[in-house]
């Protein structure tokens, strides 16, 4: 089968889309009209043959179906390739604007990554922002090969020169449907779901060290879209983060706060420490503010 004539624009409006709470941000994101946004998602999911974002007038914000997930892994992956390239083999043009690459968890960048970057772009406004979403495993091995700059994970990053804080600790959450005869209550602890099935993100460890320890059933899966599409169809429960549980806004789903203290994350803020980027540094000084403040 021949490749589609896809844009490299096209892609980056893509990943910015459905890395945004809505079709107006996305479109300020992408300097279009949010009419112009929406021809260019239409094109796109003509010339692929499947629909990539879920249509619908009740639900405002940014949902992709399934092959738009999987089609937004590949889309992040191509444009960082071939940004590394050009960097590689035009090196002069990496260094006419400032630099920042930042790693984190999926569930970082709605509410801790993305308002320190626009906070951020507002100051240096020519600065070229990279943002690599994994899991924590991923973070610290693109740390450590210096594919990026600053990584934001559930682990301190070890090696040479890179320096790593706990930036903060996170409480979890219990998501259940709303039909689940535990709404109501104002918490939950993991013995409340002694029969219940839980769905869990694969690089949840600590719900995971819970989980074998109760012998509780449960199901892994890799993203937090498989997770909520999951509980939607009334597949068990979840145990997540708290920043996990901020981006499910699934209409048919609720979070209650879990009590048990053996459940807690902590995020970490790692860096390449003889890094003389003015903007890594602006990055990290405008990260922990935030999080003070919302601490």
């Amino acid at each position: 089968m021949r490749l589609p004539a896809i844009s490299t624009r096209e892609l980056r409006n893509f990943v910015w889309l459905a890395g945004s709470k809505s079709l107006k941000e996305a479109a300020e994101k992408c300097s279009l009209s949010q009419p112009a946004l929406s021809i260019q998602l239409k094109q796109l999911e003509s010339k692929i043959g499947v629909q990539l974002v879920v249509r619908s007038n009740a639900q405002k914000q940014i949902e992709l179906t399934a092959a738009g997930a999987e089609f937004l892994v590949a889309a992040r992956h191509a444009v960082q390739i071939l940004q590394d390239v050009v960097d590689r083999i035009n090196p002069d043009a990496r260094h006419d604007k400032p630099q920042l690459r930042v790693a984190s968890l999926p569930s970082l960048l709605q509410d801790v990554i993305s308002p320190v970057l626009a906070d951020l772009s507002k100051t240096h406004p020519y600065a070229q922002f990279s943002v690599l979403d994994g899991d924590s495993s991923a973070c610290s091995t693109l740390l450590s090969s210096k594919k990026c700059d600053v990584a934001l994970c559930s682990r301190p990053v070890n090696g040479p020169d890179i320096r790593s804080q706990c930036l903060f600790s996170e409480q979890f959450w219990a998501i259940v449907r709303k039909d689940d005869k535990r709404v109501g209550r104002d918490y939950l602890t993991l013995d409340d779901f002694a029969d219940t099935t839980i769905v869990n993100l694969t690089d949840n460890h600590t719900v995971n060290a819970s989980l074998m320890t109760r012998s509780l059933p449960c199901i892994q899966v890799n993203t937090i879209t498989a997770l909520e599409s999951m509980l939607a169809q009334g597949v068990g429960a979840a145990i997540v983060a708290h920043s996990t549980a901020l981006t499910i806004q699934h209409p048919t789903l609720v979070k209650i706060p879990l009590a048990d203290r053996e459940v807690s994350r902590q995020i970490f803020l790692s860096w390449t420490e003889s890094s003389a980027n003015a903007l890594i540094q602006a990055f990290i000084e405008r990260l922990r503010r935030q999080t003070e403040r919302n601490i």
